[in-house]
């Protein structure tokens, strides 16, 4: 369950919300819509513990739990276009490395799993440099997924994927889901906030 109370943010003297509550039980998906720099990005860093809000609290609370803010970054699984990938690293090395900053052992079974839902399975030994904008998005899917996340967040989810990669991430929305973990989407395509139960506009916290 993800909960936030009266939570606000503001950078100087600009507020990007305010007043922002919300209860998502296990196996709810909500899409966060809003125009461009309206804080759909910073709403999703401060659900993945990446950013503290100005005022009011959010928590993430999984196998009855609560997951402390400091671990929070490393239980969520955040796939965005702006999060880079080690260019000459391969695939495989980009996610080894990251299963090491996760401090999570023995991850070579579950990198293998990843890389093989979101289509990489074959080009799990070939540099980054040599992937497509679209391939490389994949690479995040599959960072995103690593630690099994309670919370997976989906910045712009279509964004630089073709066809398959869409459907890609349409499966792992769904298995997130049916598992009976947490979905949040960030995003300005009205096709894609249709397709989750909840929706909260950011510019209604203003």
């Amino acid at each position: 369950m993800l909960v936030a109370d009266e939570m606000a943010m503001r950078f100087g003297r600009r507020v990007l919300f305010r007043g922002l509550s919300l209860e998502l039980p296990g196996g709810a998906s909500l899409a966060v819509t809003g125009a461009n720099g309206s804080g759909k990005t910073t709403l999703l860093k401060l659900m993945a513990g990446l950013l503290r809000p100005t005022s009011g609290r959010i928590a993430l609370r999984a196998n009855g739990e609560t997951v402390p803010r400091e671990e929070r970054p490393l239980r969520c699984g955040l796939a965005a276009p702006y999060l880079r990938t080690y260019e000459s690293f391969t695939a495989r090395e980009n996610l080894s490395f990251l299963a090491r900053v996760r401090q999570l052992p023995d991850a070579s079974a579950r990198i293998d799993e990843v890389l093989d839902e979101v289509g990489l399975a074959d080009r799990a030994d070939d540099r980054v440099a040599t992937f497509s904008s679209g391939l490389k998005r994949r690479i995040a899917y599959a960072a995103a997924l690593l630690a099994d996340p309670p919370l997976l967040l989906l910045d712009e989810p279509r964004a630089n994927l073709d066809a398959a990669g869409l459907a890609m991430s349409r499966r792992i929305q769904k298995r997130q889901r049916e598992r009976g973990g947490l979905l949040v989407v960030a995003t300005n395509d009205p096709d894609e906030a249709e397709r989750h139960e909840r929706r909260l506009h950011v510019e209604d916290y203003v």
